[in-house]
C-alpha cells in the first residue's frame, strides 16, 4: 500500500495535479533514503511516456542524478521560474550555489507556469529540481551506469522491455495429429491429403488446392487446424474458396474436403470470413455459444472466451445468426442479419442487433490498425495483449475512460504505450507484463 501511494503521488506531483497537502506528504517520501531505488524506477516509467521538448547532455543529467542521492551533502540551491509575459515562453534554470557543479544551464520552453519550492533539505530540493524538469521538459531519459544520454531518436533503442508488432505465425495441426510450424515453413509445396495439396504461397498463405485429376467425391471428412499465437495472426484459403484471416490468439478447424451437403468449420478468437458462394452447400461456422449460417457473404466473428460477447458483423451479403447458453444446445435466439448490422450474443443466449455499425472499424486488425470508438480501457489492453504476446495487470483501481481513434498495428509496444499515454495512461513494464497505473 505504502508503494502505490508513493507511485500515486509522484504521478501526481510529476503532472502539477497534487494538492498542498499531497506535495507536502510526497516530498516527505521521498526525503526518506529508503524510497531511493523505488523514485529511480517511477522516473524511468515517466520519462519513457514523454515527448522530448529539449536535450539535455549526459554529464547535466548525471549531475542531476547524483545530487538528488546526496542526502544532506549539498548546500543550498535556488529554482528561479522566470514567466516571461510578452510571449508563451516559461524559463526553468537550475541555478547550483555550489558542488556538484552542473557543466551547464537547463533551458526549457513550455507554455504552463511553475511553482516555485524553496525547500530545507538538498535531499527534498534536488528531487523537486529533477521532477520539475521532467515535467518541463515532457521527455528526459535518465540511465544510470556510466553515462546518461537523452534524446528522441535515440531513447526507443535504449528501452530493453520493448515488444516488435505481431506478425504471420500460425500452427497448422494436420488430420493425423502432426503439426507445421507455418511461418518457419518453406514456400510452396508442403503436404498433400485426400487429393488436396497445402501450398504455402510467396504472400505467406495457406492455401488448398486440388490436384489435378484427382475424384473428391468420395474423400475422407478429415479435419486440420490451424491457430495463431498472441502476437500473430494468419490468412488461407479453404478447399472450396474460402478465404480466411486470422487475428491472434485465435483458431479454426475445417474439413479438407468438405462434403457434399455442407461446409461446417469451427473457430475460436477473432476471424473474418469472405465464403465462396455454394447454393448447394450452406457454410456453418460454430463459435462458442454461436451458430452462423451463410450461402456467400463477407462477415467478422469476435468470439474470444476472455469477452464478455460474441460479435458477429456483417459486411456483405445475408446470413442466419443463432445463439443459445453455453452448457445448452438448444437454441434460444435466431436473427437474420443484413449489410451493416451486427448481433451481440451474450453466454446466457441473449442476443441484441445493433444498426449501422462501422464495419471498417470492425476488421481493422485485418487491415493492419486497431481501431478504437468509445473503447474501455480493459478491452483496449486485451487487444494489445493479443497482439504483443504481454500480460496485463492493473495497479489499484482501473480506469474508466473512454478512447478513440486509431494506431498502426505495426508500430512496436512502446510506441503503441507512449500514444495511449497522452490520454494520461501510465504503465510499468516488467519483463512481458505491463502494469496500468492507477
Amino acid at each position: 500500500m505504502k508503494e502505490e501511494r508513493f507511485r500515486r503521488l509522484f504521478y501526481l506531483y510529476a503532472q502539477r495535479e497534487a494538492s498542498v497537502n499531497e506535495e507536502e506528504e510526497f516530498l516527505q517520501l521521498i526525503d526518506d533514503p529508503s524510497n531511493k531505488t523505488l523514485l529511480k524506477e517511477l522516473l524511468d516509467e515517466y520519462i519513457l511516456q514523454k515527448e522530448e521538448r529539449t536535450r539535455i547532455g549526459s554529464s547535466e543529467a548525471f549531475d542531476i542524478l547524483q545530487a538528488i542521492f546526496q542526502v544532506g551533502k549539498k548546500p543550498n540551491a535556488v529554482f528561479s521560474s522566470t514567466d516571461s509575459r510578452s510571449g508563451d515562453r516559461t524559463d526553468l534554470e537550475v541555478i547550483p550555489t555550489a558542488t556538484p557543479e552542473f557543466s551547464g544551464d537547463i533551458s526549457i520552453n513550455n507554455n504552463a507556469g511553475r511553482r516555485v519550492h524553496f525547500l530545507k533539505t538538498a535531499w527534498l530540493r534536488y528531487a523537486a529540481a529533477i521532477l520539475l524538469i521532467l515535467c518541463a521538459a515532457g521527455y528526459l531519459y535518465l540511465r544510470h551506469q556510466q553515462q546518461y544520454e537523452v534524446a528522441a531518436s535515440e531513447a526507443p533503442s535504449l528501452m530493453t522491455n520493448d515488444a516488435a508488432p505481431g506478425g504471420n505465425k500460425a500452427i497448422l495441426t494436420l488430420a493425423d495429429g502432426s503439426t507445421i510450424v507455418l511461418d518457419s515453413a518453406a514456400q510452396g509445396h508442403i503436404t498433400q491429403q485426400e487429393g488436396i495439396k497445402l501450398i504455402k504461397t510467396a504472400e505467406g498463405r495457406l492455401e488448398y488446392e486440388k490436384v489435378r485429376g484427382e475424384n473428391l467425391t468420395n474423400a475422407a471428412l478429415t479435419y486440420n487446424t490451424i491457430r495463431t499465437p498472441r502476437g500473430g495472426q494468419y490468412q488461407l484459403r479453404l478447399s472450396d474458396g474460402t478465404n480466411v484471416w486470422l487475428n491472434a490468439s485465435s483458431s479454426i478447424s475445417y474439413p479438407v474436403v468438405f462434403s457434399e451437403n455442407e461446409r461446417a468449420v469451427k473457430i475460436s478468437g477473432e476471424v473474418f470470413f469472405d465464403v465462396a458462394k455454394d447454393k448447394t452447400r450452406p457454410f456453418h461456422v460454430d463459435a462458442n455459444t454461436t451458430r452462423i449460417d451463410v450461402l456467400g457473404t463477407e462477415f467478422n466473428i469476435n468470439a474470444y472466451e476472455d469477452e464478455t460477447t460474441i460479435k458477429t458483423t456483417l459486411l456483405e451479403g445475408s446470413l442466419q445468426i443463432a445463439s443459445y447458453e453455453e452448457g445448452n444446445t438448444a437454441i434460444k435466439m435466431k436473427r437474420l442479419l443484413k449489410p451493416g448490422q451486427q448481433a451481440q450474443a451474450g453466454k446466457n443466449g441473449v442476443m441484441l442487433v445493433t444498426e449501422d455499425i462501422d464495419t471498417e472499424a470492425v476488421i481493422a486488425w485485418k487491415n493492419g490498425y486497431f481501431s478504437f470508438d468509445n473503447t474501455d480501457l480493459t478491452t483496449l489492453m486485451r487487444q494489445i495483449s493479443r497482439w504483443y504476446d504481454v500480460d496485463i495487470e492493473y495497479a489499484g483501481k482501473v480506469p474508466t475512460r473512454k478512447f478513440g481513434g486509431e494506431i498502426s498495428r505495426n508500430s512496436n509496444l512502446l510506441e503503441t504505450l507512449k500514444i495511449l499515454s497522452e490520454s494520461k495512461i501510465f504503465f510499468r513494464i516488467e519483463g512481458k507484463k505491463i502494469i496500468v497505473l492507477p
